[in-house]
């Protein structure tokens, strides 16, 4: 499976809070997502995922002419993750406001705690989320 745009598939309807980092570069986001982040035993508010080499980290609210590039200004923004998808090497990830465009190499989860969380745990707790609903 790969990282991207499952990791953006599974947090549907989190919003990023939090962003630190450059393009080129690691560029670290806070994922607000009480539904899947009060799942974990752990204490805690967010889920932290981490864009390994990126190089595009662009945000444009409907409407905007331009792409803000800055994590921090984004993450001011707060958008809402609502789906994505890959195309050629780009992923567009669809917010509630807006467009979030991100190309990294690699990625990486982890809870505001520290420990690691691999994609496929993320995916199992957020299964086990919506089978309870069904």
């Amino acid at each position: 499976m790969d990282f991207y745009p499952t990791i953006w598939d599974v947090l549907h309807d989190g919003s990023i809070v939090g962003a630190s980092g450059t393009v080129p570069g690691t560029v670290r986001l806070d994922v607000s997502i009480e539904y899947l982040r009060e799942r974990f035993a752990e204490p805690g508010e967010t889920i932290q995922v981490t864009l390994i080499s990126c190089t595009r980290f662009a945000y444009r609210e409907y409407g905007a002419q331009d792409f803000t590039t800055d994590p921090s200004t984004i993450a001011d923004l707060e958008p809402e993750v609502l789906s994505a998808e890959l195309v050629d090497g780009l992923c567009t990830v669809h917010c509630a406001d807006g467009i979030l465009e991100v190309a990294a190499a690699d990625g990486a989860v982890k809870l505001d705690t520290g420990r690691g969380v691999a994609l496929s745990e993320l995916i199992d707790v957020a299964n086990a989320y919506w089978n309870e609903r069904t």
